[in-house]
């Protein structure tokens, strides 16, 4: 049964778009996490505050290509699941996680900069503040913010973990269709 379903879906790969925003994010969480985890070696100042300001950019970037990726997704279809239909509920939660996460942990960060009393910056540009003044709520969107951020880790972990599986034990054309968009000519999504 499995084998009709990779045949099946062997020309079917994702389209170069879906590819380059799944692999741009990816970029752009790795340099977000390597900056925010430098940052606490790096004495007090002007360098560390730069820093902080490229993770916060990094963050903005990655809220905007997840809401142009969701739009993406209304707008196109993508190729058909390969995965077991016992194990799509999984799936399905995972990557539905992995969005809320993406656009979430960049919302506190903005949130928590605005608490703070700070503007948010976005290539020179003050971006609107999402809420007044407030130490209180700071504390509380920086430790949520924080603490999604590793919930995120393992969610990417996870996720990882599942296109290995689809790779090494299933052997069917998940990771080839996001990996490079091996597959015949079909392209979706």
């Amino acid at each position: 049964m499995m084998d009709a379903l990779v045949i099946d879906q062997a020309n079917v790969r994702f389209s170069t778009t879906r590819r380059a925003m799944h692999w741009l994010t990816v970029l752009l969480l790795v340099g977000s996490f390597a900056l925010v985890w430098a940052v606490d070696w790096l004495p007090p100042g002007q360098s560390r505050a730069q820093v902080v300001g490229w993770h916060r950019t990094i963050g903005l970037l990655v809220l905007s290509l997840t809401v142009l990726r969701l739009l993406w997704s209304l707008m196109s279809r993508r190729p058909p699941r390969i995965t077991p239909p016992r194990w799509r509920w999984a799936a399905g939660l995972v990557q539905a996680l992995l969005l809320a996460s993406l656009l979430a942990i960049p919302l506190l960060g903005w949130t928590y900069t605005n608490a703070r009393g700070h503007a948010v910056l976005l290539f020179g540009q003050r971006l609107p503040s999402l809420i007044f003044k407030d130490q209180y709520f700071s504390r509380v969107a920086i430790g949520t913010h924080e603490f999604l951020a590793y919930a995120l880790l393992a969610l990417i972990g996870l996720h990882v973990a599942a296109a290995l599986w689809h790779h090494l034990v299933l052997r069917d054309a998940t990771l080839k269709r996001m990996w490079r968009g091996e597959g015949a000519a079909t392209e979706i999504g």
